[in-house]
């Protein structure tokens, strides 16, 4: 089952494996990670995202997917942590849907989501994305 927009608890399983994948890099000093890297640890983690690359819409779809959930949960998006490796911001994507409409104004967001996406709290995937899963 996939998660909805209706409130739906459950992620894909590929949105369920970014999401423990960006959990775990908010130990780090710099938490950002690329596309690229992300499309590789997830290639790394299992057979099932062999043909994920850092342009598959899958991806982009799995990182919606989280940043609805994070919206649901009121925490701040989790998505921020994922930037192209040019700029090490985020791709056009991450920007959808935001009212901000100049380029300065959209990176300015993105860095106060960024720095909130440090502090925050996120639960663990089994506490409410997959509750047959009992690993982090």
């Amino acid at each position: 089952m996939r998660h909805s927009d209706s409130g739906g608890k459950r992620l894909s399983p590929l949105a369920s494996a970014v999401y423990k994948i960006l959990r775990r890099r908010l130990k780090q000093t710099d938490p950002r990670i690329t596309y690229g890297e992300l499309a590789r640890q997830l290639r790394d983690t299992s057979d099932e995202f062999e043909t994920i690359t850092h342009r598959s819409r899958e991806l982009y779809a799995s990182l919606g997917e989280i940043g609805r959930e994070c919206r649901r949960l009121k925490l701040p998006p989790l998505p921020a942590l994922v930037v192209r490796a040019d700029s090490r911001r985020p791709g056009d994507a991450y920007y959808e849907g935001m009212t901000a409409t100049y380029r300065g104004q959209r990176i300015a967001v993105w860095r106060r989501d960024l720095e909130a996406v440090k502090l925050a709290k996120y639960p663990p995937r089994q506490a409410y994305l997959d509750p047959r899963s009992r690993r982090l």
